[in-house]
């Protein structure tokens, strides 16, 4: 019968932290790394003052056990030049000494850097202990490190990728304004002049059909404009000033009623509305979200608008509401995808970038927008700048 062979990988080795042991007595200094060494990282020691200083132009230290009395430059001296290097100013020192507390100079120590004291003798249990916090410490950093050096290597990479897709956009922007675009408009053109020209001598089938292909081109132009509009929205800075939000809704509230001469609309508007934001995107977005309620009102015999605010648990939110036809709210995640529509081209015309323009508004001010409806019941669209 065949054996069944197992494999066993070895665990990962964990990668050892240096502990700086300054001490002039060899017998000490033998005496300190046999009680670290069931911690099981890298004791390197020093015969003073100097040789510490060294070591520290070397490399870098989880801790540092420093020994008050030494001849020449005693632990004192030493730590004092130790915080004076920007690399070690920060580096734990736990002075070690066989004096007692009397003779020991603790407040000294303290102001010089020191996290702490260990007096002869010395206890090897809360010694390892007392070392073992830093050690610690000292990997949480490291690995911390690590990952500050990933994200900032992450967003390098994710800024040069937006970077060319922003190249892309640019290209695709001017593809819609020149090589798409004119096309169109010269269909369009064309269309006009047969229908004006020679639209009483076609049949009435014809000259639906080049109705039809007219509104077809316009709706695709629209279409275009839209892409435009979504695109300048995406590139170059915003400028954030005190805006008079209140002010910025009548206005546009007053353009709709210009161009909606027909209808009786009743419009609210609260007073002393202001937000900081850039004021070209503040009113594209108050004119989509109040041409987008001129619309969706359209059908009702009294139509009813509001402009307002409310502040919810400390959270002030603008809002535009109307009596509509509503949505579904399963279908609220919609909303605001370009050229979403939850209702027909037939009902309610339009490009399906509106709400799309208005999230991307709200989002490079860093706000978020949503919205809240029922069927038939209307629709209230808020955001946060």
């Amino acid at each position: 019968m065949a054996q069944r062979m197992t494999s066993t990988r070895p665990a990962p080795t964990e990668t050892k932290v240096d502990i700086l042991l300054v001490d002039d007595d060899a017998t000490k200094r033998f005496a300190m790394k046999t009680i670290l060494a069931p911690l099981g990282q890298s004791v390197i020691e020093a015969a003073s003052g100097p040789d510490a200083l060294r070591q520290l132009l070397k490399q870098d230290f989880a801790v540092i056990l420093l020994d008050v009395r030494m001849p020449g430059m005693d632990g004192f001296e030493a730590a004092q030049l130790i915080r004076q290097r920007p690399r070690s100013e920060l580096t734990p020192i736990i002075f070690v000494t066989a004096l007692d507390r009397a003779e020991t100079d603790m407040g000294r120590g303290y102001d010089l850097g020191a996290v702490d004291f260990v007096f002869a003798p010395v206890v090897p249990a809360i010694m390892r202990a007392k070392v073992t916090v830093f050690v610690e410490l000292y990997k949480a950093q490291q690995e911390l490190r690590r990952y500050r050096t990933q994200l900032e290597r992450l967003v390098q990479e994710r800024t040069t990728a937006l970077t060319a897709i922003n190249r892309e956009l640019e290209a695709f922007s001017y593809s819609v304004s020149h090589d798409l675009r004119a096309p169109l408009l010269s269909f369009n053109g064309l269309n006009r002049t047969l229908l004006d020209d020679y639209g009483d001598a076609l049949d009435p089938r014809a000259k639906d059909y080049l109705q039809r292909m007219r509104l077809a081109s316009e709706r695709m132009t629209s279409v275009f404009d839209g892409l435009q509009t979504l695109f300048r929205l995406t590139s170059g800075e915003i400028h954030r000033e005190p805006c008079d939000i209140s002010a910025m809704a009548a206005e546009v509230v007053d353009e709709m009623r210009a161009a909606n001469l027909d209808r009786k609309v009743e419009v609210g508007i609260a007073s002393g509305m202001n937000a900081s934001a850039d004021p070209r995107l503040a009113r594209i977005l108050l004119t989509n979200l109040i041409s987008n309620a001129f619309k969706f009102t359209s059908k009702e015999p009294i139509a009813r608008i509001e402009i307002g605010t409310e502040i919810v648990d400390g959270d002030t939110r603008l809002f535009v509401r109307d009596n509509g036809v509503g949505f579904d709210m399963i279908y609220a995640h919609k909303l605001f995808g370009a050229f979403q529509r939850l209702h027909s081209q037939s009902e309610f015309p339009g490009a399906g970038i509106g709400l799309a323009t208005v999230r991307r508004i709200v989002n490079r001010h860093g706000g978020r927008a949503w919205a809240e409806g029922a069927v038939g019941e209307g629709a209230t669209f808020y955001f946060v700048l």
